[in-house]
This record gives C-alpha cells, structure tokens and sequence, in this order.
C-alpha cells in the first residue's frame, strides 16, 4: 500500500495509534529509527529523573553518552 492510498484509508491522525501503522510508517520513511541513537522520554512527570537514572546506568554499562537534553513544554 502506498503512503497517499494509506493516509486516505486511515487518515492523518488516527485515533488509536497501533504498531502496524507506526511500522510502515517507519519503513516508508527508509527506518530512521535504526539510524538514530537516542531514547525519547515523555510523560507529566519524572522526565529529570528517568534521565539521570538512565545516564547512571548507561555510563555504568561502558557507554559513552555525549549529551542529555530534558525540556518540557511549558518552556517552549
């Protein structure tokens, strides 16, 4: 199926974002997601701390972790 002939099938902005639709969405964009190296955290509360803990524990572990950025939307 073709990217227009699956947008007009389930629309811009589904309701329910299901696995299926993420994974084709990946591989018509040529799977960036295997390209990048980064952990996106989202979530209302305890963004800060999952990155420290996540830094303590990579680091731990022998990775070598350039940067990690938190922000939150009401700065923007």
């Amino acid at each position: 199926m073709e990217l227009k002939e699956y947008l007009e099938k389930y629309g811009v902005i589904t309701r329910k974002p299901n696995l299926e639709a993420m994974q084709y969405f990946m591989k018509e964009f040529g799977e960036p997601n295997k390209k990048t190296k980064f952990i996106h955290i989202a979530g209302t509360n305890g963004k800060g701390s999952i990155c420290e803990m996540l830094n303590s524990i990579l680091v731990n572990a022998g990775y070598k972790i350039r940067k990690i950025y938190f922000s939150t939307s009401n700065k923007i």
